[in-house]
């Protein structure tokens, strides 16, 4: 003899194996939306912070450059010219044969 347990599934059987997983997708595509909506906020931010900052940094260097050639006239203009005969010619092979090289040495 056969017995048949149950029968067709219940409503909060069908309601568990369906609906459920449905919500927790479409909870997560929620989700995601809002985290991607964060993420490209705080990028425009920042990339508004780094063109501020490059501007500041041109409007600096264009002072800079405007202050600073005056200043190098004034230098040079101090400076006097050096006799050629002060110039002594420097021997090249001697100093480079005692100097060494400051590197970490290599580790295998």
């Amino acid at each position: 003899m056969v017995v048949r347990a149950g029968g067709p599934p219940s409503t909060n059987a069908l309601i568990l194996a369906f609906v459920l997983p449905l919500s927790l997708f479409v909870g997560t595509l929620v989700t995601a939306a809002r985290v991607g909506d964060d993420l490209d906020e705080r990028f425009l931010r920042e990339m508004e912070i780094n063109k501020a900052i490059l501007e500041e940094n041109e409007a600096e260097s264009d002072e800079d450059s405007e202050f600073g050639e005056r200043e190098e006239e004034e230098e040079d203009d101090e400076q006097a010219p050096i006799p050629a005969e002060e110039n002594v010619p420097v021997v090249a092979g001697a100093a480079a044969a005692t100097r060494t090289r400051n590197r970490p040495r290599r580790q295998v």
